[in-house]
């Protein structure tokens, strides 16, 4: 008996001592969440539009075969802008709330009757997305996509959000019951604008000169010469001469950068056609719509209308024949004549010059900019402008 005992004092031992170890097995967490979160804390960071996918549903639910979408004009457009933990669109700032919040106040905008045709996304169904959008990334759990709602009048997205690497994905997390068969959106993928190449500020008086586009077939509407001089962009078509300002974006505050739609359009524009448009950019737009982006100070990017334009600066002066004296003192002059407005256009035609008065010619920040508010004929003598 006391052999036995004996016997069986190491063995509880050294079951006692094996409980007694630390265990170093450990949960592994998913870092997806984390990471998305600390990429929407960047001072600016921008995504644009990349792919869509879309499934069919019918009566009996959403079908598990995914497909490219067709890509819309608004969809090509469209882009988010991360400012400091809000995410930005066209202008409108979202918050980041919890998916308890985000459930409550997206039910919150059907009746009772729909909210009981609501039904959300799986996790399997989910993952099946983002890995058809290119993604590396999977979820565990709904609680690791990142959801938002309008600050001001808390109207949900109806998208789960994640960031990785360079790109942004947009999830559709919930669906309706319906008695047809229909195509839904499953989710959409951004492109980092930071893969694109960049450009730095340029000092404007380093800009003046001549600027010619060597590969442009001239026309009426596009000589394929622009004129740079103190600070503004002036290029001739048909009868006009037209002037737009050459904007240092690092004037202006970040935030209302991020905020102002027409910068955004032309964000999109730049990174489709391959470059950046920062807060860092020097560049200027007109009433076409064009962008120009200056790479460098003796090279600009045209970019608009899917063709992409190089022009490099030929000479540092403008001769009087490309940009008449007389004209640019109009310009100037009618500042002081129409106070609170700016000369756009110059129109010589067989009268006296009519001056095309508008609020602004800031082509990248200004709803306004290029808009007439009246044609005004003018003289000039002895470099004295004056209003007929």
């Amino acid at each position: 008996m006391r052999k036995s005992i004996f016997l069986m004092l190491p063995l509880l031992a050294l079951l006692i001592t094996g409980c007694s170890q630390p265990q170093t097995k450990q949960t592994k967490v998913n870092s997806v969440k984390p990471t998305t979160e600390s990429l929407l804390k960047s001072a600016s960071k921008t995504w644009t539009f990349s792919q869509s996918i879309s499934s069919q549903q019918t009566s009996h639910g959403v079908s598990d075969t995914l497909t490219a979408s067709e890509v819309s004009k608004i969809d090509n457009q469209s882009s988010w802008t991360a400012y400091k933990g809000t995410l930005i669109s066209t202008s409108v700032k979202y918050k980041q709330i919890s998916l308890k919040k985000w459930q409550t106040d997206m039910r919150q905008h059907f009746t009772k009757s729909a909210q009981a045709q609501i039904h959300l996304m799986t996790v399997p169904q989910i993952n099946a997305v983002l890995k058809k959008l290119g993604a590396t990334v999977k979820v565990t759990k709904l609680s690791d996509l990142v959801f938002f709602e309008t600050k001001v009048s808390g109207m949900t997205l109806p998208q789960g959000f994640i960031a990785s690497g360079h790109h942004l994905y947009a999830i559709n997390i919930y669906y309706r019951d319906t008695d047809k068969t229909t195509t839904i959106d499953r989710g959409q993928s951004f492109t980092d604008t930071a893969t694109k190449k960049t450009t730095s500020a340029i000092a404007l008086d380093r800009l003046n000169g001549t600027w010619i586009a060597p590969e442009t077939t001239t026309s009426a509407n596009d000589t394929g010469k622009i004129m740079i001089k103190d600070g503004y962009l002036y290029q001739h078509r048909y009868d006009s001469f037209e002037r737009s300002a050459i904007q240092s974006l690092g004037d202006y505050a970040l935030v209302s950068l991020n905020q102002n739609t027409i910068y955004a359009a032309q964000k999109v524009n730049a990174a489709q056609a391959g470059y950046q448009l920062t807060s860092k950019s020097v560049a200027s737009g007109d009433s076409i719509g064009y962008l120009y982006l200056f790479t460098s100070a003796n090279q600009l990017i045209r970019i608009g209308q899917g063709v992409t334009t190089t022009y490099q600066r030929t000479n540092a002066l403008v001769a009087a024949s490309d940009l008449p004296q007389t004209d640019v003192t109009i310009f100037e002059q009618m500042a002081t004549l129409k106070p609170g407005e700016v000369a756009s256009t110059i129109t010589v035609k067989a009268g006296p010059p009519i001056v095309g008065m508008t609020d602004s010619i800031k082509y990248l920040t200004d709803a306004t900019a290029g808009q007439i508010n009246s044609n005004d004929p003018v003289s000039i003598n002895n470099g004295t402008v004056t209003l007929d």
